[in-house]
């Protein structure tokens, strides 16, 4: 954990230059981790949406 958090807090002048051989996967790995965020976070945000009126649509039945 200690190593991640090492990593992650590097300047962007570091963490970007494309003369680093670590770094050529880090498009990769953003796009991948912005899927993984933004994927589950959507269907709960569409799940929340779609079902915001159901508790005033079961006190009418």
């Amino acid at each position: 954990m200690i190593l991640l958090l090492s990593e992650a807090m590097a300047c962007p002048g570091c963490a970007g230059s494309m003369d680093n051989p670590k770094d050529s996967m880090l498009v990769w790995i953003l796009c991948g981790f912005i899927v993984l965020t933004y994927v589950p976070f959507y269907i709960i945000y569409r799940t929340i949406i779609k079902n915001r009126h159901l508790s005033e649509t079961e006190d009418e039945v």
